[in-house]
């Protein structure tokens, strides 16, 4: 059964209220870590810290994945296994759980997108960005119920539209309503998993979703008379991340295995990008069950992954986000977008790419 959690604009609540929940429920159930500060470097005015290239013997690292992601990257490029170090993985559907699990002290790296940095510096989290990548395109985008006719963004208004509070897909909702002059008060919010978007519209629990490939696809193409509304393409909309704790970055021995992960998932999707054929079979095909026609045009539409300096030219973009979330009321606005990253990898991006 899938539960609805519907926010008013007369009622809507702060994230950060509900995320402290989450984690002090979390941080009950789980042993905590202290977490020391971060060097933060290449936004913050701070220095670069010296990161050791021999990750030590018995050396553990815990990684947060969505959906498997990250694993299957290595894996079809053969570079899953390839360390001399643990690797502990655990699967989440969304940041917001992941960031729960960083509270709890189980995780050392994680993988999220733009949101989740954001939600986490609000709430005091010590977590920060240490390598992002992002795709040609994006193709998180608004999609109608069957049978509804909304064209544009601004048609939004008054409607109930479906999407994950906290994450990505908010982050999409955000900066495409602003792009009409609307806001999360024009909207009825409807609160539910990414994977549970396509169930909403199809019981017309919600106007509108914002849905992201390849869990669209199968609804496009089930319902003829439903469509895409729009598809923002800002940086900040593109872009994943590595997070890690501040907790690991202070552990010498795990800042060198969160240094080695980074080169060999920057290794890995340059081998990606060579062999996209081999992607689309083992991500579209084999993992979401797509014809590999849609596979291709998938991958085509998203076009290759890039490897990008911290904070480079996501400062900027992060900070308009920032605004947004700070004008729905859901995060203070005083927060400083450069303390969201920490550009110690930067070095080592730069060698695995070339």
């Amino acid at each position: 059964m899938i539960m609805l959690v519907s926010f008013r604009p007369s009622a809507r609540r702060s994230l950060i209220p509900l995320l402290a929940l989450a984690l002090a429920g979390t941080a009950a159930c789980g042993s905590s870590t202290s977490e020391h500060a971060a060097g933060v470097g290449g936004g913050a005015g701070g220095v670069v810290p010296t990161v050791a290239r021999t990750v030590p013997p018995g050396t553990t690292l815990r990684v947060g994945d969505q959906l498997d992601s990250l694993q299957l990257v290595l894996r079809t490029a053969g570079l899953a296994n390839t360390t001399a170090y643990k690797q502990q993985y655990a699967t989440f559907v969304g940041g917001p759980s992941m960031l729960q699990a960083f509270h709890a002290g189980a995780l050392d790296l994680g993988f999220v997108a733009d949101t989740p940095l954001i939600i986490a510096q609000a709430a005091h989290q010590n977590v920060v960005g240490v390598a992002a990548w992002a795709t040609r395109n994006d193709l998180q985008e608004p999609i109608t119920a069957p049978g509804v006719h909304i064209t544009s963004w601004k048609q939004l208004k008054g409607k109930r539209v479906a999407y994950q509070q906290g994450t990505s897909l908010e982050a999409v909702l955000l900066t495409g309503l602003h792009s009409a002059g609307l806001s999360l008060h024009d909207i009825k919010s409807v609160n539910v998993p990414v994977t549970q978007v396509a169930s909403v519209l199809e019981s017309h629990s919600a106007d509108a979703g914002i849905l992201v490939p390849p869990l669209d696809s199968p609804y496009l193409a089930k319902h003829t008379d439903a469509h895409v509304v729009d598809r923002p393409n800002d940086i900040t909309l593109r872009v994943s991340f590595l997070v890690a704790s501040s907790a690991a970055l202070a552990n010498p021995a795990k800042a060198a295995a969160i240094g080695e992960y980074v080169s060999r998932l920057v290794r890995a999707y340059k081998w990606i990008d060579a062999h996209r054929d081999v992607w689309v079979q083992k991500f579209y095909v084999q993992q979401y069950g797509l014809t590999t026609a849609q596979g291709e045009k998938l991958a085509a539409e998203a076009g290759g992954a890039s490897f990008l300096q911290l904070p480079g030219p996501l400062l900027g973009p992060q900070k308009t986000l920032i605004g947004l979330y700070a004008a729905a009321g859901e995060i203070p606005g005083t927060l400083d977008a450069a303390q969201e990253f920490d550009s110690r990898y930067n070095a080592t991006v730069r060698e695995a790419a070339r």
